[in-house]
């Protein structure tokens, strides 16, 4: 039988324990609700063919049969999911890459040293997979070959290369026919990428065109792509190359340069491929300067903006942080409609650190879903989104609160706070009020950090205040500066967290 981490996890927490221990225990142990546990454990029973391992006694909670247990494990009928999953995703790399050519059966299955009994197993599960993506695996002479069109392929391939840990895996494995040489040729083009668009393509997207240029070129000798892909565009295909000729441009230049490193002509279609890639990355100044603002992608960034605003109780200024965060979201749209999976290698540690948030992104994405009609946003694009909405909170908690104040509160100190807000994007100016309505209401500014004041201001206050010129010249600004750089502003923060 196969167990998953989830239920491997659970098993080690009764064998630790060794004692009976209730849902709520178990589900605090292995941080996750009451509902997953039970559920985790009706899937553990049913695995077992001998009878239920996790016994529930009424009143006290779940206990391990630890002699069924051991019974089981040393007739070697207990093996890991996770690592079932690995060996026949590795497979289908190994099948996928060469396709339509065959390899035969004992290549591929003899270095996990398993029984006949397993190969037939993994094979009607690889096969149920590879339907998904209308591809098949043909079994001729004790030899295996998938067989379907080039971009299902390719859409299957990056999907399993994406798996937790498999990517690393494949390179490793594969070193010895991936040289040096080969590194290095597609790091350049990456660079070559970078000065085309004038841009840095940072984690996580520089990792995912590196593997669609390495899948491109172990494809291109591996396997026998360039006389049977299709080339055909449809008519939405062909409007968004209008529509982003640049990025295309560049991406028929990159795939030129590699049919004269491959000494083949690759096809026309690659170049779309590879488009589509960019599209899908994070390009910084290529999106802030170049891509128009899809509606749909303003749309759904307005939405997360009002939702998470909600659940989080902070006022996040949606005009300051739109075009942040639709930098992201418009790739991740493109994502999502064309099954491009990213790897998020940060998210086991984003969920430790951010559990809270991370339920809530998760929640609104959940309510995106069904509202813009999307395919599934996928646990490590949650994990993204939420380091966003970490950083927007932390912003709007180091924000400091300022008052701007003159005789009468209006005119010369609407003057002022053009030009402090100006001087000074990262301040909340909070009111601009006269001193009159400022020494009436004192409770109601407690929270104030400091004061900008046009008149000689002498009501007793704890609030460090600053004399300036209406104008708010740069001797002001400097002086403002120096205060402001005493208390912690959160200026440097913010711009640390922007380029990061």
């Amino acid at each position: 039988m196969q167990l998953s981490k989830r239920e491997n996890h659970l098993l080690e927490l009764l064998i630790k324990n060794d004692m009976t221990l209730t849902a709520q225990e178990l589900a605090s142990f292995a941080h996750v609700s009451t509902k997953t546990i039970y559920r985790t454990i009706k899937r553990i029973n049913d695995e077992f063919p001998s009878g239920d391992i996790i016994i529930s006694e009424v009143g006290r909670g779940f206990r391990l049969d630890y002699e069924k247990y051991l019974r089981e494990s040393r007739e070697g009928n207990v093996e890991r999911m996770d690592e079932a999953r690995n060996r026949r995703n590795n497979i289908l790399l190994t099948l996928l890459f060469k396709s339509p050519n065959s390899v035969s059966i004992s290549e591929l299955f003899e270095p996990y040293f398993v029984t006949e009994t397993v190969i037939i197993q993994d094979l009607k599960k690889m096969q149920s997979f590879l339907r998904t993506y209308q591809l098949e695996i043909r079994k001729k002479k004790q030899r295996l070959s998938i067989l379907g069109g080039e971009k299902n392929i390719r859409k299957t391939v990056n999907y399993l290369i994406g798996q937790e840990n498999l990517i690393n895996d494949t390179f490793l494995a594969d070193a010895k026919n991936v040289n040096a040489y080969d590194i290095d040729y597609i790091t350049s083009l990456l660079e070559f990428i970078e000065k085309k668009l004038n841009t840095t393509i940072s984690y996580p997207y520089n990792i995912n065109i590196f593997s669609h240029l390495y899948i491109l070129l172990k494809r291109s000798r591996e396997g026998a792509i360039s006389k049977k892909i299709d080339n055909t565009l449809d008519d939405s295909e062909k409007k968004l190359i209008v529509k982003y000729q640049s990025l295309y441009d560049v991406s028929v230049e990159v795939v030129q340069r590699m049919s004269g490193y491959l000494g083949t002509a690759l096809a026309e279609i690659e170049s779309f491929f590879l488009f589509q890639y960019l599209l899908s990355s994070r390009l910084e100044s290529y999106y802030t300067n170049v891509i128009a603002k899809e509606e749909e992608a303003i749309e759904l960034t307005a939405f997360f903006m009002e939702e998470m605003r909600q659940l989080i109780g902070t006022e996040i200024d949606i005009d300051e942080y739109q075009e942040d965060l639709i930098s992201h979201i418009a790739p991740l749209l493109y994502r999502l409609k064309n099954e491009i999976v990213i790897k998020n290698e940060l998210l086991k540690d984003i969920r430790l650190e951010y559990q809270s948030m991370f339920q809530f992104v998760s929640q609104v994405s959940r309510k995106a879903e069904q509202t813009f009609q999307l395919s599934t946003i996928s646990d490590d694009e949650i994990g993204f989104l939420v380091l966003y909405f970490v950083r927007y909170k932390e912003i709007q908690k180091r924000k400091k609160r300022i008052l701007i104040m003159c005789s009468s509160g209006v005119g010369t100190s609407e003057l002022l706070k053009v030009k402090v807000r100006k001087a000074f994007p990262d301040l909340e100016i909070v009111d601009v009020l006269s001193s009159k309505k400022f020494s009436k209401n004192l409770e109601q500014y407690e929270d104030i950090d400091l004061i900008l004041t046009t008149i000689h201001f002498t009501s007793p206050t704890t609030i460090p205040t600053i004399l300036v010129n209406s104008v708010f010249t740069k001797q002001d600004e400097e002086r403002t500066k120096k205060i402001l750089g005493g208390m912690g502003n959160g200026s440097t923060f913010n711009r640390k967290f922007q380029h990061s």
